[in-house]
């Protein structure tokens, strides 16, 4: 349906956040299925063949079906939320925010699992999750995206007199990132970089010296703030499907979002 939307292998391969080549092979394998061809390929777009055109309204059929399965099943007693998250935005906060919807919605059974931002957006588009937590606002369609918290940085150093000095850099987000080279472009050669404030953390902690851009209002063992003017922040977002059927789901969404309100770092 999205190639025959798009007419174009491309763009549909991109919307579905598959490869070109795996969008082909899928289209081969219905060829094959039906034993008939479904496009016609030109060298500027797609056209759908009378084949193609009479099994369009199958195919949105099929997937209405599938979504009103989906649905049937969440009225069931105990309802089921799948919530995925990026490692940052996990560690960052909601981890206790996490604990506290399990205790908050007992009839609530959580499946939470980790991935980078483009699993989290592939995950959403082919709604397999239904909320994803992350630190960059995903521009996807029928996805509600809105920010719930913002966590000040500071420079944070093994020493004082260390000041910028052997600098691991974790990736916060794109913004945070341009912001930090565009105000200290020497950063640019950082001894460390690393997406994960887990690994960040880890490996200035067990250094001799080096410095690194961490929440404000934590406390680090061995760890001295350093007097640096910077107005960094990182933020995070909620993603949620919209229209997604379950009424559980606003419930947890306002619940995560009050919780967080007053979270802080430890």
């Amino acid at each position: 349906m999205e190639v025959a939307n798009t007419r174009h292998f491309g763009k549909a391969a991109d919307n579905l956040y598959l490869t070109q080549s795996a969008v082909s092979a899928r289209i081969k394998l219905l060829e094959e299925y039906f034993n008939t061809a479904l496009f016609i390929r030109n060298r500027n777009s797609i056209q759908l063949t009378p084949a193609g055109e009479q099994l369009i309204p199958y195919a949105k059929q099929l997937s209405a079906k599938l979504l009103e399965a989906k649905q049937a099943l969440n009225h069931k007693s105990t309802r089921f939320l799948s919530v995925a998250t990026t490692p940052n935005a996990f560690y960052l906060s909601l981890d206790n925010a996490l604990c506290n919807v399990a205790q908050q919605f007992p009839h609530v059974s959580l499946r939470t699992d980790l991935g980078n931002t483009e699993l989290l957006s592939r995950q959403l588009h082919e709604r397999t999750i239904d909320m994803a937590f992350t630190t960059e606002p995903l521009k996807l369609d029928n996805v509600e995206t809105s920010q719930i918290l913002e966590i000040p940085l500071s420079f944070f150093a093994k020493s004082t007199s260390d000041e910028l000095e052997d600098y691991i850099h974790i990736e916060w987000s794109h913004k945070v990132t341009d912001n930090i080279y565009q105000q200290f472009p020497q950063l640019r050669n950082a001894r460390l970089k690393t997406s994960s404030y887990q690994i960040g953390l880890q490996q200035l902690s067990c250094s001799q010296k080096g410095c690194a851009l961490l929440p404000d209002s934590g406390q680090y063992a061995g760890l001295n703030k350093l007097d640096i003017q910077s107005d960094f922040n990182v933020r995070i977002y909620l993603n949620v499907i919209e229209n997604n059927g379950i009424e559980e789901l606003v419930e947890v969404v306002n619940f995560v979002k009050n919780s967080l309100a007053s979270t802080s770092i430890e």
